[in-house]
């Protein structure tokens, strides 16, 4: 039954890069191996060495071999929706976006690890950002009494950078509110100490987790939020005064960047920090290395780091599943493999070679540098209140809609008013396709 669900989402794509799953597969070891052995997909990502060098550590312990294959980010989720189709069980353990976790969770793609391992508990250590661990079929949604039916592999979330020498300069203290954020981004200007007084993505990607995404952080923030309450009344609520009030920010904080907000990307973004023109970032943590890159950055040591305003960071995880059809002389081994990585040990040697670790102990390894601890200490900070904004199966149609009304109300295309009205008439409509309730 959970064939059918998912291969109705993806259609025809999946059929073509079927061929590519059975080329890459293994005619020894494996998922229908000797037992000493796994196949793990993964992505192909700035973070992969830091798991390729927990993967070894994991080798080196325990014997067994790790057979690891990274695909680009976007065919993943093909790869892993064409092994539960064909059932040749290539894969041992998905890794899985957090954008499509709901999807594969309501498909029944995905097994309960409680069925792997009886008995099985979530380590307390692990941060659960919003419980995305625990999936409840029942309410199709993500809670703290569902299954645990993933892990989260690589932490991202949302964080604040900003230029500690300008600070110092004009005595600006690092904001709590978006409304001091603005006014610290319009001292800065003022007083020609940067360019552009803050920078974040405001380009709209339809279908994408682009702008969405950042304005997320800014929404939750100020007490707003998608839904009425995920679970149990899928309302849209764009029409609240907290929802407004985010769209207003969002408008003014537009105005202290680019004149043309809708070219600037994650990538434009990060460039105006580096080259020195911004003096305040809206940015994921996994871009803060590169600041005190000395050959592509001006601004070494002068980046602060600091928890977004409002504390309510956006995810932007991976994270680690087990195939619902998984035999059963392999999943106690997969399952291992899961709790091994994301164990204090292996995530403190993924924290040391650059990952952004997903456990609370994990954050006080021993090696780490002064200049990742600065960043990586922000976001320990944040992941207990962090939020899962995008934990629903009809992302891409609602993302499709939201993209280009958040960044037309960035760029000041629509009033923050009229765009909140046309995401609360639109988005009604994609939840009423979808089958949520709502009211």
């Amino acid at each position: 039954m959970f064939m059918k669900k998912a291969f109705i989402a993806i259609g025809s794509v999946a059929a073509m890069s079927i061929a590519l799953t059975g080329c890459s597969g293994s005619t020894t070891g494996g998922a229908l191996g000797s037992g000493d052995s796994l196949v793990v997909i993964t992505s192909q990502a700035p973070w992969n060495p830091a798991y390729d060098a927990v993967v070894k550590a994991y080798e080196e312990e325990t014997g067994v071999d790790v057979d690891l294959r990274p695909f680009p980010n976007a065919d993943v989720k093909t790869q892993v929706l064409n092994d539960a189709q064909t059932g040749n069980h290539t894969f041992d353990v998905y890794q899985v976006n957090e954008v499509d976790l709901a999807q594969l969770n309501d498909s029944g793609i995905l097994m309960p690890f409680t069925e792997a391992k009886a008995g099985y508990t979530l380590d307390p250590e692990i941060f659960t950002y919003n419980n995305v661990t625990n999936w409840n079929s029942e309410t199709r949604s993500f809670s703290a009494d569902g299954d645990v039916t993933s892990l989260p592999l690589m932490g991202n979330l949302q964080v604040l950078m900003y230029r500690t020498d300008i600070y110092d300069d004009l005595g600006l203290s690092v904001p709590t509110t978006w409304d001091e954020t603005i006014a610290n981004g319009q001292a800065m200007i003022d007083a020609d100490a940067a360019r552009y007084g803050y920078v974040q993505r405001y380009q709209g990607i339809p279908g994408a987790p682009g702008v969405t995404y950042d304005f997320a952080g800014l929404l939750h923030g100020v007490g707003g939020s998608f839904f009425v309450d995920e679970g149990s009344d899928w309302t849209p609520a764009f029409n609240t005064p907290e929802a407004l009030e985010a769209a207003r920010d969002f408008r003014e904080l537009a105005k202290l960047g680019p004149a043309d907000p809708k070219a600037v990307g994650q990538a434009e973004a990060i460039a105006a920090m580096q080259g020195g023109d911004a003096g305040q970032l809206d940015v994921v943590a996994a871009a803060a290395s590169s600041m005190n890159d000395e050959s592509s950055s001006n601004v070494v040591g002068k980046v602060g780091y600091a928890v977004l305003p409002g504390a309510a960071s956006a995810s932007g995880l991976w994270n680690l599943a087990l195939p619902a059809d998984l035999p059963e002389d392999r999943r106690e081994l997969a399952v291992d493999f899961i709790d091994w990585v994301t164990s204090e040990h292996g995530m403190e040697i993924f924290a040391e070679a650059g990952g952004i670790p997903t456990r609370d102990d994990a954050y006080d390894a021993e090696g780490l540098s002064a200049e990742t601890s600065a960043y990586l200490d922000v976001v320990r900070e944040s992941a207990p209140t962090a939020v899962g904004p995008f934990r629903f199966t009809f992302i891409t149609e609602f993302l499709t809609v939201s993209e280009p009304i958040i960044a037309a109300i960035a760029a000041g295309d629509v009033s923050p008013e009229d765009g909140m009205a046309q995401l609360q008439e639109q988005v009604t409509q994609v939840v009423e396709d979808a089958g949520y309730p709502m009211g």
